[in-house]
């Protein structure tokens, strides 16, 4: 039932994304890793086939809510004030346009609560702020798909980083401690010495990781980071819609003193 063969050297190569010794037949002078390509594809399908579907399906889903509600709070109109009958500035300088200001730079009278972006040229009904990151103002017409956006950002790097740790501690190198247990000492100074034994330890087992190894460590350290910046944008965002105000409101009660808005 079993065959012995003798295997010459020059067909073994080792897999650069797993770290793996293989051995290749003659006629393959090419060796293409399938999983190394892709991050956890060996490990969701590892685990069962259904679970590999169901990550496939999971990051198709995230993936299209997230682009879908980034394109609409980057290309949509952030909000048009609407559009009055006026005459000219000192119409609205005398009130006759109630809780209308006046805008310079649009030269036309400004409704309630709307703010001129000089990023965009355009006066925005309900302007929150000025997104660099998506090239577009948030106002009244696209800040629910902002906020949409935010919460699926928000989920779909807690799902990178909880799958790429998950993957990544079944192919960490062993850790191996050298003098952990025989420590002595106590407080402070042995605390300090067990810190940086383990440091010490981590970084020589992640000397020894892979190249999939070091991509699940890039997304989990990225995600994370990524992660702690939107959901703090989340909180804030969310905090200014249960007040009722938007951020530019916000800074000018401050400016202010809490009195009154004051359009700018």
């Amino acid at each position: 039932d079993y065959f012995v063969t003798t295997v010459n050297e020059d067909r073994a190569t080792i897999c650069w994304g797993c770290g793996l010794r293989l051995l290749l037949p003659t006629h393959a002078p090419v060796f293409k890793c399938g999983g190394g390509l892709w991050a956890v594809h060996w490990f969701v399908f590892s685990v069962s086939y259904t679970f590999g579907i169901f990550h496939y399906i999971l990051t198709a889903i995230l993936a299209a809510t997230t682009i879908s509600t980034f394109s609409l709070s980057a290309f949509r109109c952030a909000g048009t004030p609407p559009t009055v009958l006026w005459g000219s500035y000192p119409v609205v300088g005398k009130g006759d346009l109630e809780n209308y200001t006046f805008c310079h730079y649009c030269v036309k009278p400004k409704s309630p609560r709307a703010h001129h972006c000089r990023s965009c040229g355009t006066c925005v009904l309900d302007m929150d702020h000025h997104c660099p990151f998506i090239g577009n103002c948030i106002g009244a017409a696209n800040h629910r798909h902002f906020i949409a956006f935010l919460f699926s950002a928000v989920f779909s790097t807690i799902y990178i980083s909880f799958l790429s740790a998950y993957a990544g501690l079944h192919i960490w190198p062993p850790v191996k401690y050298r003098s952990l247990g025989h420590l002595n000492g106590s407080g402070r100074d042995l605390a300090i010495r067990a810190f940086k034994e383990v440091m010490l330890a981590l970084v020589s087992s992640a000397v020894q990781l892979s190249a999939r190894g070091l991509i699940l460590v890039y997304l989990f350290v990225s995600s994370v980071s990524l992660q702690i910046g939107l959901s703090v944008l989340l909180w804030q965002q969310l905090c200014y819609i249960y007040e009722g105000k938007t951020y530019l409101s916000h800074l000018s009660l401050q400016g202010s003193g809490g009195d009154h808005i004051e359009e700018k």
